[in-house]
């Protein structure tokens, strides 16, 4: 049986995440019902990461085995046609056998985007996290260097609920701080990303560029392995899945079983103080 990975763009503005669940609208859900609609009923389609309710993706990755073939360059075009607006498959491409969105990625890279400014958007605010006050981008600059390498990233993670079977070490490769009109963009580039890492990697750069904290305290930070001294998550609605990394022949990244991410997995909407972080970012109300 044939399979094909898949890469998709979303707006998920409107959708409780991209697992499957009772009774909500998710991603995979839409582009399951989208393969019933091309006679391909009860199919699974297996995401690279499971982004949770409200961010978005320019590049996620899924793989889906089907029972008989369907030419590649075909199956993007009829999958869309089914598909609401606001879900893009954007390529299809055959896979080797064996093959697993998540299991065989390499790393993946993410960004979080934030409109920097006195007065509300009053366009596109569920695409992006408002920031009420100027940033000092430099100063999140040196604090964004401490986070580069290999490290324990306890402290900037929220506890999943269960037991981290892979701890909480992993590398970043890369690290960048993109202005932007009216805003930036928190890039970054690793191997793996626990539960609300990035969110929480950008609400305490944020206190940073605020002037609340020092560019040092983000390295202080990461050696306390304690994440009720880091800064508060940021919300959902910035986060955006850029790319799933994969070998150009798509093989399996390594000998031993992958990082299994725990990247934005949940509905937890945690803005603000919740008892993981202990400040808002910029105060005020919406």
């Amino acid at each position: 049986m044939p399979t094909y990975l898949l890469t998709i763009a979303y707006d998920g503005s409107r959708y409780s995440g991209w697992q499957r669940q009772a009774r909500v609208e998710t991603v995979q859900g839409c582009l399951e019902q989208a393969f019933a609609e091309l006679a391909f009923p009860n199919q699974h389609v297996e995401g690279a990461s499971r982004t949770d309710a409200r961010v978005h993706a320019i590049g996620q990755c899924a793989h889906v085995i089907l029972p008989r073939p369907f030419p590649a360059h075909r199956l993007a075009r009829a999958l869309n046609s089914y598909l609401p607006d606001d879900i893009a498959v954007q390529e299809v491409r055959e896979a080797p056998d064996g093959f697993h969105a998540r299991y065989f990625a390499r790393g993946k890279r993410y960004v979080y985007r934030c409109y920097v400014s006195e007065v509300r958007p009053a366009i596109g605010r569920s695409l992006y996290y408002w920031v009420r006050r100027p940033v000092d981008l430099e100063a999140m600059r040196r604090g964004a260097q401490y986070l580069v390498g290999r490290h324990d990233f306890k402290a900037y993670a929220t506890n999943p609920g269960y037991r981290r079977k892979r701890g909480t070490v992993r590398t970043l490769q890369r690290v960048h701080l993109i202005e932007r009109p009216q805003g930036f963009d928190f890039a970054v580039q690793g191997d793996g990303f626990l539960y609300n890492m990035v969110r929480t990697l950008t609400g305490s750069l944020l206190l940073v560029g605020l002037g609340h904290r020092s560019p040092e305290w983000i390295g202080e930070v990461l050696e306390s392995k304690d994440r009720r001294l880091a800064g508060p998550t940021a919300p959902a609605e910035g986060l955006y899945l850029t790319r799933v990394l994969y070998a150009p022949d798509l093989s399996m990244a390594r000998a031993e079983p992958p990082i299994l991410d725990e990247d934005e997995v949940g509905d937890e909407d945690d803005l603000g103080s919740d008892g993981d972080g202990n400040e808002d970012l910029d105060g005020g109300d919406d």
